[in-house]
């Protein structure tokens, strides 16, 4: 059995606001992001993780969309909230758990499917999808001015990835991170970071251009042009 859990608690204090019930065309982000799990053949139920202040927010979205078994408040941070979505299922018999973002509404399902075909062919831990670098990354050092820094190096490209989500793995494992991850304290930007730390397999495959996270006013525009295009926007 396969579940997506989908963090969505953030308040959007840099954006001003809760991203995920801006609407775009009239809908909330999140119901973009939701509708490529509806729809997937290959995820078997939802886990929507929401603002404790928006639960009931969450059980409207649970009547338009059969496949949430859960709504559970978020934690303070991303990494929190995940937890507690792979919490609720752990008496469902889950065998693989895709993670992705709610406010990445631009994610194909064709996405999803790679990522569930790469976890399986290449028998490892957790699958995640990637872009690699166009520009050239720098590591910079000691701050001038705002936004002005010292450059100390140059990284080579062909050895970096922007990693993106959804993110697939073995449930056992990733809830098993998780809950060591709480126990040492120790704060992940994502959930393959967790595999990293504690020695389990993760591989990386393509990402889409497309699939990017609403973190701006700008991205939103971003996203409104794009989802014209969109499967999710049906």
């Amino acid at each position: 059995m396969r579940y997506a859990v989908i963090p969505a608690a953030g308040l959007g204090r840099r954006f001003g606001g809760k991203k995920q019930f801006f609407e775009i065309n009239g809908v909330p982000v999140i119901e973009y992001t939701l509708r490529v799990f509806e729809k997937s053949e290959l995820v078997h139920g939802i886990v929507l993780v929401l603002p404790a202040k928006d639960l009931e927010f969450g059980e409207k979205l649970k009547e338009k969309f059969k496949k949430i078994k859960y709504v559970v408040p978020g934690g303070e941070e991303r990494q929190s909230s995940v937890f507690k979505g792979l919490k609720a299922i752990e008496n469902e018999g889950v065998d693989e758990v895709l993670i992705h973002d709610g406010v990445r509404p631009l994610v194909s399902q064709s996405l999803v499917r790679e990522l569930v075909v790469a976890l399986s062919d290449y028998e490892v831990d957790g699958v995640i999808p990637g872009l690699k670098p166009r520009d050239t990354v720098k590591v910079v050092g000691a701050p001038l001015e705002r936004g002005d820094f010292f450059v100390e190096r140059t990284l080579d490209r062909d050895k970096l990835v922007l990693v993106q989500t959804p993110q697939v793995f073995m449930y056992e494992v990733i809830l098993k991170c998780h809950e060591r991850a709480v126990g040492e304290d120790f704060w992940a930007t994502d959930d393959s970071a967790l595999l990293e730390r504690y020695g389990y397999s993760v591989v990386t495959i393509p990402g889409e251009p497309f699939n990017i996270k609403i973190t701006t006013k700008e991205d939103v525009k971003l996203a409104e042009f794009f989802l014209s295009y969109s499967a999710n926007s049906l």
